[in-house]
C-alpha cells in the first residue's frame, strides 16, 4: 500500500463516524476511569520499531482528561499536544469495547 497523506476531511469523517456510535449509546457515560496510570513512550522511540523502549514514563488518564475539560470549558484553546491526551483517552475507550458491545445489542 502506497504511504499516503491523512487528510484533514478524513479525520474529521472518522471523528463524525465515531461520534454518532457514541451517541447512540443509551448510557451516555462511556466509561469510568478506573484504570487509570499507563505506560508512555517517547516518541523518539515509539516510532523506531528496530530498537526496544528503554525510556518509559508514565501517563494519567485523570489528569488527560482533567486536562481535556479545559478545552471543553472554554478556559484554554487546544494546542497539539492534546492529541496526545486525547489519543490516550480514545485507547482507553477502545479497549472497552463499547462500541462492539452495542452493535451486539442491536
Amino acid at each position: 500500500m502506497e504511504n499516503q497523506g491523512i487528510s484533514v476531511l478524513n479525520i474529521r469523517k472518522l471523528i463524525n463516524i465515531l461520534s454518532d456510535k457514541l451517541e447512540k449509546l443509551e448510557d451516555k457515560n462511556v466509561a469510568i476511569l478506573e484504570d487509570d496510570l499507563y505506560w508512555n513512550i517517547l516518541d523518539e522511540e515509539l516510532y523506531n520499531p528496530y530498537h526496544e523502549p528503554a525510556n518509559l514514563t508514565m501517563g494519567s488518564l485523570t489528569e488527560d482528561w482533567e486536562f481535556l475539560q479545559k478545552i471543553i470549558n472554554g478556559e484554554r484553546e487546544m494546542m497539539d499536544y492534546d492529541l496526545y491526551k486525547l489519543s490516550s483517552v480514545l485507547r482507553f475507550l477502545g479497549k472497552r469495547n463499547i462500541i462492539k458491545e452495542k452493535q451486539n445489542n442491536d
